[in-house]
């Protein structure tokens, strides 16, 4: 980043997150700042990557589709091998490189249970740098604290 965060733009962030729909109006009104200064924030903001887009939340249960998450363990340095197989399946949302017991988690869609199954063992089970691979159907999401990230922020740099 280019400029440190303050606790406005902090505010801003959880408005947009709140619903990335609201005006800039209202986000300035809400904050007692011009809108166009929150309009300057959020330019900056995006410029600096830490908005990287705007996007839709859908209930995938409503969809008819199965959500999974797929943890798997890569052997050798063929992690990369492995996420360009993975990103050419329809199936992926997103792949997280992650550290500790996988090397890789991903987010998938599915119709049934069934074709997540299929798609496991006859696509990526077939990947021969894949030696493990555990699956977690999930069911239901429960915001806990959408801001979580936020009140970090705002705790490691003493902003309010």
């Amino acid at each position: 980043m280019t400029e440190e965060m303050d606790s406005k733009d902090a505010d801003i962030l959880e408005r947009l997150r709140k619903d990335s729909r609201t005006s800039m109006g209202q986000i300035g009104d809400s904050l007692g700042i011009s809108k166009a200064t929150v309009s300057r924030r959020i330019a900056r903001l995006e410029s600096e990557n830490v908005i990287k887009g705007y996007s839709l939340e859908i209930d995938p249960s409503k969809l008819n589709v199965v959500k999974s998450l797929l943890s798997l363990q890569v052997k050798g340095s063929s992690v990369s091998h492995v996420i360009e197989d993975l990103s050419s399946y329809k199936e992926v949302r997103h792949i997280y490189k992650a550290f500790g017991d996988h090397h890789l988690v991903c987010e998938v869609y599915t119709k049934d249970v069934e074709d997540l199954y299929e798609m496991i063992q006859s696509r990526i089970l077939k990947n021969q740098s894949v030696t493990r691979i555990e699956v977690d159907i999930l069911i239901e999401r429960m915001v806990v604290d959408e801001n979580a990230d936020l009140k970090l922020y705002r705790s490691m740099n003493q902003l309010k």
